[in-house]
């Protein structure tokens, strides 16, 4: 709604509830919009919200689906056209995933596999009312409207307006996307050959019971020289700054890739760098980029995401920390089966890693980031929130040359260790004392 409310056309919003048990009633109050209740079943509240609007133009928009900037420019100009009834608009998603790209490519194209009320449903009032509305079932309502609309008009086809509405991916994101598209397959195949509504919506909810229900999310920022460890880069090298982050990078994101039953999250810092970390880390993950004018308004923006995604344990870490990997991430998620917060504690004062069972929106606020107190400040906001909390191994935050050097002669077991101590010696002139590889 908040989003609805920064256009500044002439509108009125219409929530239309089934008996919500949450907190819906009370964010309508809120936001002071016409709020109708209605039984179950996507019908009957679409159906509900239309009897209550009292503009010549419909648009029926999911909860959970965001209008591009131009929507209403869109709109009124198509609907300017008295022979223009009904419209959608192109799909996309909020999280960048491959197989979530392909579905939204196909979006372009009128047939009855694209018709969707994801994309939004714009209808003439009057030609809503000759179509008599949605019908009643459990199921795939909106591919039937379209259907019927199409058939009253001339060309049989739904124009599509040029420009992408935004949807929540959580549905493909709980049950991962494959799985989820082939549910929708197998769903709708029902639907074409006249399944009973209601042996469908029991299919439906019995192929859902396994979600994934942990999402892990990887801050990272394209390994390109001059743009990575710049501190470090300062006293050594940029190009060993260059070599060190990519290590470091790699190493814990093929560990990632090994652990199992969990959504995987990457948040690239650069919004151009989308097309580079994709080729780098593969189809594997899903992809967005940070958000927001410090380190912990980016995570909080990102945790906020996640969650909205139906997650219920989160961690994020980052991808400099030479001795993180996959026992750790896992002992992290873990320890959240017992406590709301878990953090892993850096040497410099700051943490590695974060988890949480809820959004938490206090341990992102008010806190300097990037500073030695980080740790401290948060978990005096844990206790103040009265969370139980667990604390994983302290590991060592790399970002100077001094923290660099106590980490190669700490004994490290860290893979890449030996790799990196031979490449700093190298720059430093001192390879033909000794060799890292052979020890002589």
């Amino acid at each position: 709604m908040e989003s609805l409310k920064k256009f500044e056309n002439d509108f009125e919003i219409i929530v239309s509830d089934g008996g919500s048990n949450d907190t819906t009633l009370e964010i309508c109050k809120r936001q002071k919009v016409v709020l109708v209740t209605s039984g179950k079943g996507r019908g009957n509240q679409l159906n509900k919200g239309a009897a209550a609007a009292s503009g010549n133009v419909l648009l029926f928009l999911h909860a959970d689906t965001f209008l591009p900037d131009n929507a209403f420019e869109l709109l009124d100009e198509f609907f300017m056209n008295d022979n223009n009834s009904i419209c959608r608009f192109l799909l996309g998603f909020d999280i960048n995933h491959w197989l979530l790209d392909i579905c939204g490519s196909f979006s372009k194209y009128d047939t009855v596999f694209t018709r969707f009320g994801d994309s939004g449903i714009a209808v003439r009032k009057s030609f809503y009312e000759k179509l008599n509305g949605f019908r009643e079932r459990n199921g795939f309502e909106d591919v039937e409207f379209f259907s019927n609309a199409a058939s009253n008009l001339r060309n049989k086809s739904i124009p599509i307006l040029p420009s992408k509405v935004i949807s929540s991916a959580r549905r493909f994101i709980e049950n991962g996307p494959m799985r989820q598209k082939l549910i929708n397959a197998y769903l709708f195949a029902g639907y074409l050959f006249n399944v009973k509504p209601e042996a469908l919506s029991h299919a439906y909810n019995k192929k859902l019971n396994q979600k994934r229900r942990t999402s892990l999310i990887v801050f990272l920022r394209y390994p390109q020289i001059g743009k990575v460890k710049t501190r470090l880069a300062e006293t050594t090298t940029k190009e060993f700054a260059l070599h060190f982050y990519k290590k470091c990078a790699d190493k814990i994101m093929n560990e990632i890739k090994r652990i199992a039953r969990i959504n995987k999250y990457v948040f690239y810092s650069e919004k151009e760098e989308f097309g580079k970390v994709k080729k780098w880390l593969g189809g594997k993950f899903y992809y967005s980029h940070q958000e927001g004018d410090d380190l912990g308004s980016r995570m909080k923006d990102a945790f906020q995401q996640v969650f909205s995604h139906g997650a219920e344990k989160v961690v994020i870490v980052g991808t400099d920390i030479p001795d993180l990997n996959r026992t750790i991430i896992e002992q992290a998620i873990s320890e959240l089966d017992k406590n709301d917060v878990v953090i892993g504690p850096s040497k410099d004062g700051g943490y590695y890693l974060l988890g949480m069972k809820k959004m938490y929106n206090d341990l992102f606020d008010d806190i300097k980031f990037s500073s030695h107190s980080v740790l401290s400040e948060t978990i005096f906001k844990i206790e103040k929130l009265g969370l139980r909390y667990s604390l994983l191994p302290q590991l060592q935050d790399i970002d100077t040359e001094e923290e660099l050097v106590h980490w190669l002669q700490n004994g490290s077991g860290s893979p890449i260790r030996k790799d990196i101590d031979f490449v700093y010696n190298l720059i430093n002139g001192r390879i033909n004392q000794r060799c890292a590889h052979c020890g002589e």
